[in-house]
């Protein structure tokens, strides 16, 4: 992606760095102290040196806000935080992990990349299990490489629907109306003609098929391949086999291209066109993750109240309605210095009770710990009328059984979007599309 396109997106990624400000050490010190009773404090003399943490900017800002804190609760111990860019973060934790050389004592990365920075991570199942009945249980699942629990949940990112209401009742549309993808796509095509060819359903960023306003890396394609029976999109659970080119795959995303009909979509914009069309008026819907409102009240605060949130249309009536994107979790690499420390440094900064509230109100992303997750489900959302979007949401976490990442993940994921270009434009079949990226990724990848 070029450097001028990675500075006109707005992704979750970006949105942590932009809401991190929210995360100062006023708003740590009312609650510091206050441990969860379900968790196990640590005596004094247990936590102490030094703990050095990494992670990429914006996700790590709950534990520098906990720094002064922390230090007066565990007499000698010293908090050292390291943060950079995203990509740079990722590239850092992973040279580190394999050189052995600066190794920090807590790495916070995104799940994608579990199955490369799995090897070099201790596996902290033993250690999380009195913990872990009280956490979303796919949001620990995901952390989980080849049966070890490489890092611990920070974010949940279960995806629903969203559309603007205002938009449906005038043109006559309804929820019913988008219970599959078919139905979508011939609501479409009557919103297209009765609004005098004005109004589309849905607009798609390029390269592929990303989601404006949320902007990369958040993928439309992969809702498909989700709903399809593929959590792992590109890979087995195995994580020895690409399986983006089985027909299964290929029947789901022949769905996705029936949604890129010109009465339907706007395919392949720049993503200030895209952005501009919402603030217009001109889109009806778009795909929602969990913390997607923030998105729109940064980007179109004047469409406050106007949307609504549902499930995802299915691939065939009866079908699953539910997918899932890509959350933080932090670990402890095997060559940490500190590593006893670290996970009581991880545990009161990022998992008690108080920690997971202070998470979400100041970066407003829907947290894992079960007890913050039920009171939100109860909590009116002003920007969607007052719905109450993360009771639905935790619905659609239900449906999600298990999403795993493997190694390569993030590289399988650029291979797909830059090849889901040509079929878009309708230059290859969707067979021989998935097919010559299948077999990109197999020979990069080194994966059967």
């Amino acid at each position: 992606m070029s450097e001028q396109k990675r500075k006109n997106s707005l992704s979750r990624r970006d949105f942590l760095r932009l809401s991190a400000g929210g995360l100062g050490a006023a708003a740590f010190a009312g609650s510091v102290g206050k441990f969860d009773p379900l968790l196990k404090p640590f005596a004094q003399g247990e936590v102490t040196g030094k703990v050095e943490i990494w992670g990429y900017n914006g996700t790590i800002d709950h534990f520098i806000a906990a720094k002064d804190m922390l230090e007066k609760k565990y007499p000698g111990l010293q908090i050292v935080t390291q943060q950079w860019q995203y990509d740079q973060a990722h590239a850092n934790v992973l040279n580190a992990l394999t050189s052995g050389i600066g190794v920090p004592d807590l790495a916070n990365f995104d799940v994608d990349y579990v199955g490369s920075f799995g090897p070099g991570m201790s596996d902290l199942t033993e250690q999380f299990k009195p913990y872990v009945d009280q956490f979303v249980p796919i949001a620990v699942n995901l952390a989980t490489y080849q049966g070890k629990l490489v890092g611990l949940p920070q974010d949940n990112e279960p995806m629903g629907f969203a559309y603007r209401k205002d938009i449906f009742d005038k043109y006559g549309i309804t929820e019913d109306d988008l219970e599959t993808w078919a139905g979508f796509v011939e609501a479409g095509k009557k919103l297209w003609k009765d609004s005098g060819n004005k109004i589309k359903m849905i607009s798609m960023d390029a390269p592929g098929s990303q989601m404006p306003v949320v902007g990369e890396p958040h993928q439309i394609h992969e809702v498909f391949l989700h709903e399809a029976g593929y959590p792992g999109v590109f890979f087995n659970k195995a994580d020895d086999k690409v399986i983006i080119d089985e027909p299964n795959a290929i029947a789901a995303i022949k769905v996705f291209k029936t949604i890129c009909d010109p009465d339907v979509s706007f395919t392949l914009q720049d993503k200030n066109t895209s952005l501009a069309a919402y603030k217009a008026g001109l889109v009806a819907t778009n795909i929602c993750p969990a913390w997607w409102q923030f998105g729109l009240q940064q980007n179109i605060p004047d469409q406050a109240g106007l949307w609504r949130v549902m499930r995802l249309p299915a691939l065939e009536k009866g079908g699953k309605r539910a997918a899932f994107q890509i959350p933080t979790v932090t670990g402890i690499p095997q060559k940490a210095a500190n590593p006893k420390a670290a996970f009581a440094v991880l545990l009161d900064a990022q998992l008690t009770k108080e920690a997971q509230q202070r998470f979400y109100d100041n970066i407003h992303i829907l947290p894992t710990h079960k007890e913050v997750v039920a009171k939100l489900n109860d909590t009116p959302i002003p920007y969607f009328g007052g719905e109450k979007v993360y009771g639905l949401l935790d619905e659609v976490l239900k449906d999600i059984p298990e999403v795993y990442f493997g190694r390569g993940w993030p590289e399988a994921r650029a291979i797909l979007a830059t090849g889901m270009e040509p079929i878009i434009r309708g230059e290859v079949s969707v067979e021989d599309g998935l097919h010559a990226a299948a077999e990109e990724m197999r020979s990069k990848l080194n994966k059967g």
